[in-house]
């Protein structure tokens, strides 16, 4: 969502007509799903419908960015909301990854650990073994 935001953002900026700019975004698009989506939007676009209506049809795209593009549509100031909506998804990304990264790194602590204790217990093990059979 960032980067179809923030791509559509600035070629809407650079005077980039809206047909031409779904084109472009379309391409970037690393999603498949959301690529075909954007395609049928830009179609609709192309009849007249407004931008917002396709991309809520869809099911694919959160309802915050879509009533964030309808009120830039309204406003005609498409642009910055379509910048505001890339800022918004890029702290939720964020905001994600700090928590993933919070439930992760214990994890990886005791993995960590359990490697050395084994590391650990095979070093020993043949030492204490060969104590036993000295004695």
């Amino acid at each position: 969502m960032t980067r179809f935001t923030r791509t559509l953002a600035t070629l809407l900026a650079n005077g980039v007509p809206i047909v031409t700019s779904f084109d472009i975004v379309k391409s970037i698009l690393d999603n498949t799903v959301i690529s075909a989506e954007v395609e049928k939007a830009r179609d609709d676009i192309k009849e007249g419908k407004e931008i917002s209506k396709p991309l809520s049809a869809s099911g694919i795209f959160p309802p915050v960015v879509v009533s964030m593009i309808a009120v830039g549509e309204r406003s005609g100031q498409l642009e910055e909301m379509l910048n505001r909506v890339s800022g918004i998804m890029e702290a939720e990304v964020d905001s994600s990854l700090r928590r993933l990264m919070s439930l992760v790194e214990p994890v990886m602590i005791l993995f960590m650990g359990f490697i050395v204790a084994f590391i650990v217990i095979s070093i020993l093990l043949p030492i204490f073994e060969m104590n036993q059979l000295v004695k």
